[in-house]
């Protein structure tokens, strides 16, 4: 059985191929003020993404877990609107921001799932105590069974 890390994580992997498209997508545009500029700021903002799954998945509390993700999930949301800028302003075609785009939203729908499925156990009560989050990592970490892994 392999080792439960966070590159074992679906949602992981998929930021990491939505950066090493981005970093593809931006290598030949044109040098300028303004496409290095936006060059610089998507690169961060895709990559931000995968470094929050894995801080996160780093993390002991679900509350913890859910703040990285949420932080993922902004940087997706800024990719994207890179994303529409580089299109708008002529320095890619609608073709090429398109598959990008769509790996956003899949981006977005996997870690609101994954939010969400936080919130709910941040919600359990913990036994004798329904004023504390669990401590027991168990109760929140995904079994590398699973064959979802979020």
């Amino acid at each position: 059985m392999a080792e439960y890390t966070f590159r074992n994580l679906i949602l992981w992997e998929k930021a990491q191929e939505l950066t090493l498209a981005v970093i593809q997508l931006v290598a030949p545009l044109p040098r300028s003020a303004a496409a290095d500029v936006i060059t610089r700021q998507i690169i961060r903002s895709s990559s931000s993404i995968a470094a929050n799954v894995a801080e996160g998945h780093g993390r002991y509390t679900p509350g913890a877990h859910m703040n990285h993700l949420s932080i993922a999930k902004g940087s997706t949301c800024e990719t994207d609107s890179w994303l529409d800028l580089l299109r708008r302003s002529n320095l890619i075609s609608t073709d090429q921001e398109q598959p990008l785009h769509d790996m956003c939203m899949e981006l977005i729908a996997m870690l609101t799932s994954k939010i969400r499925q936080l919130e709910t156990l941040q919600q359990k009560p913990r036994r004798g105590d329904g004023a504390r989050i669990s401590d027991d990592r168990a109760e929140y970490s995904a079994d590398p069974a699973d064959e979802i892994r979020f």
